[in-house]
């Protein structure tokens, strides 16, 4: 029998979201056998966000170290993405044999494309866990044009490379669909959503009162909503800003957590309008460990994606935030997944980005009168939560996909 492979850039002790999912899969494998790893350094992300759970020690890490540079910049984050996946091609010819199953993950995109091609050779089973599809989110984004001849050439390149999967792990319905349209069997693809630390967090009142403390700002009879996780281009959060600030709500808050490429444009729009430390609280990122707290301490969680995101990701945030007993205010693709149980779990409140009057007047109406119905929904949101997108039982899918 062949050993079990897991090829992931982020992985424990970083706890951003991929690289906390693809930890907390190798550790259930890990139960069945030893289970290799090739990541990258383990200070991706700051020291501030990494884990300290213990690993299984059925876990042999290969790690890559990836120079620390601005992971920002476009130009160098690509320079990082070739290095990193030619580091990584080198050890899978070295050491990967036939008999093998490697667990890819899609990020960054010329693993993916390099892998693949490495597995036509080879002829290891390649299980491929969509978190980032390219090109087509690189199109959305404005990395690149939609109608590009660079566009199309990639468009081939990419399907090609989801073509070399023995099978494809979907983090969503819509996704799944997405793949099936570029002539991938439906029987070669599964659907497993992320999922919450239902166990770590949960409601805690106390914690809400308490928030002023947290966050070293008066938030007495304001109703929070906020944004916690990656502030990148797909998020679309600079767009919600702009419509946020043409509602005069005393009543409102918006805490931004997190960092990413576009936090600065982010942080610039509100500064030209004066909304900084006013109506609007910026912090850093924020360890895993705190979710329970900083999850507690808003009203309201904000989960947004840019237009013409629809199949090409669900924002794993959106889990916990229900966990911990808040509702979701989302703003995405009308009829996405996310959209749609939303509105049918009554467990938030959904609209499209061309629906910026209603986002308004929603925005506006938004006070103290109206914290039962938002208890409400946090209620429904944590039930639902508990029924369908526990730990163990998303998991247990993978295992069972890899052992089948």
């Amino acid at each position: 029998m062949g050993k079990v492979w897991i090829i992931s850039q982020i992985f424990y002790p970083d706890e951003i979201s991929t690289g906390y999912v693809i930890t907390r899969i190798a550790d259930r494998l890990a139960k069945d056998g030893q289970i290799h790893v090739i990541c990258g350094s383990a200070q991706y992300q700051s020291a501030a966000l990494s884990s300290k759970r213990e690993i299984n020690k059925n876990i042999i890490i290969n790690r890559v170290t990836t120079p620390s540079w601005n992971k920002n910049n476009l130009f160098i984050r690509i320079i990082l993405f070739l290095y990193f996946t030619i580091r990584v091609s080198f050890i899978v010819i070295a050491r990967i044999k036939r008999s093998d199953k490697v667990i890819l993950v899609t990020n960054p995109p010329t693993l993916l494309t390099t892998v693949s091609f490495l597995k036509f050779f080879i002829r290891f089973r390649l299980y491929i866990i969509l978190q980032d599809i390219f090109p087509e989110n690189a199109a959305v984004s404005g990395l690149i044009k939609g109608n590009s001849a660079l566009y199309k050439f990639m468009l081939n390149i990419f399907k090609v490379a989801y073509r070399q999967a023995n099978h494809l792990i979907a983090c969503g319905s819509d996704m799944a669909v997405l793949f099936e349209k570029k002539g991938i069997e439906r029987s070669r693809i599964s659907v497993i959503t992320n999922w919450a630390d239902h166990e770590e967090v949960f409601p805690d009142n106390l914690i809400n009162a308490n928030r002023n403390i947290y966050f070293n700002v008066d938030l007495n009879n304001k109703i929070v909503i906020e944004f916690a996780g990656n502030i990148g281009r797909v998020q679309g959060l600079d767009s919600f800003v702009a419509l946020f600030l043409k509602v005069n709500n005393p009543c409102l808050r918006l805490v931004i957590i997190g960092n990413g490429a576009f936090k600065d444009k982010v942080k610039n729009l509100a500064q030209k309008n004066g909304a900084i430390n006013k109506s609007i609280l910026f912090f850093e990122s924020k360890p895993r460990s705190e979710q329970v707290i900083f999850l507690n301490s808003c009203d309201i969680g904000l989960v947004t994606l840019c237009e013409g995101m629809y199949g090409l990701g669900v924002p794993s945030k959106i889990y916990n935030i229900m966990a911990a007993g808040k509702p979701v205010l989302y703003i995405g693709d009308a009829g996405s997944e996310i959209f749609e149980y939303v509105k049918k779990q009554d467990i938030g409140w959904g609209f499209s980005w061309d629906e910026s009057e209603k986002i308004i007047h929603f925005l506006k109406t938004l006070n103290i009168a109206k914290y039962g119905e938002i208890c409400e929904k946090g209620s429904k949101a944590r039930a639902f939560v508990e029924c369908e997108y526990t730990e163990e039982k998303i998991i247990d899918k993978y295992v069972s996909i890899v052992n089948h």
